[in-house]
């Protein structure tokens, strides 16, 4: 016996083998809460004792699992707020989020033209789907950006976001490349002998010419009061960055 958190959705047993199926199986219990966790927990085999349970929160509606195949394997696909799918891959569990519609509910059918598929009702439609590939991440792809970003649109005739990006106590890049200059002149201005003019030069020259790399070194902290901002136009496909429009110094976008 077990006890819960909340009060359970729906439950499901799944057994798995190691990678060679030379190993024993193993049976863990898959149980939906509706607080929007799911418990993932090992059932030993022969005394049907529970243990090792594991917690993760999916989501601010109830979960619901349903068994899927998937490479060959039994998985389990999770529904809440945002779909999971819970599969075993490399003799490790992968809970990995889906990139689709909220799902209802799922089940597994295999035909000629698609093995492993799955059948799913997204509110009042219904939907046929593939996993393709296990191991990999299913959403997760990582772009640079220079400001935060506050709020983001799809551009409605390409595959493209136009996102507004702000930062409080930041420089534009016009305006530390000003400063970066007015500090070089004062670099040369203040040497007073013909050495120091010299190396006074050859500081200056890094100044002007090289950008410290604020992926290492950090952003440059303004002070209080002072604004920067973009407006960024990406293609989500390529990652590319079709247009960047800089605000002047101090201006806040606001959408």
């Amino acid at each position: 016996m077990q006890a819960l958190p909340s009060q359970p959705e729906s439950l499901l047993l799944l057994e798995t083998t190691s990678e060679d199926g030379k190993g024993s199986s193993t049976i863990h219990l898959n149980i939906g809460l509706q607080n929007g966790c799911l418990l993932r927990t090992t059932v030993d085999n022969v005394t049907g004792d529970m243990m090792d349970t594991r917690t993760r929160y999916l989501g601010t509606r109830p979960v619901r699992v349903f068994r899927v195949r998937s490479q060959n394997k039994d998985a389990v696909l999770c529904t809440s707020s945002r779909s999971w799918l819970l599969y075993h891959y490399q003799n490790r569990f992968h809970l990995t989020p889906l990139s689709y519609v909220t799902l209802e509910s799922a089940s597994s059918f295999s035909s000629e033209q698609c093995l492993e598929g799955i059948v799913a009702i997204a509110e009042n439609t219904l939907r046929i789907m593939a996993v393709e590939k296990l191991g990999a991440s299913f959403n997760h792809i990582t772009y640079p950006l220079k400001f935060t970003p506050r709020r983001m649109i799809v551009h409605p005739l390409a595959t493209s976001l136009m996102m507004i990006e702000t930062d409080h106590a930041a420089y534009t890049t016009i305006t530390l490349d000003k400063k970066r200059n007015d500090m070089a002149d004062d670099i040369v201005r203040l040497a007073t002998d013909m050495e120091e003019v010299e190396l006074a030069k050859e500081i200056a020259d890094v100044l002007r010419n090289n950008r410290p790399d604020e992926t290492v070194y950090g952003a440059a902290k303004a002070a209080p009061g002072k604004w920067a901002s973009v407006v960024r136009l990406l293609n989500v496909k390529s990652g590319e960055v079709l247009s960047l429009f800089e605000l002047p110094q101090d201006e806040a976008a606001k959408w």
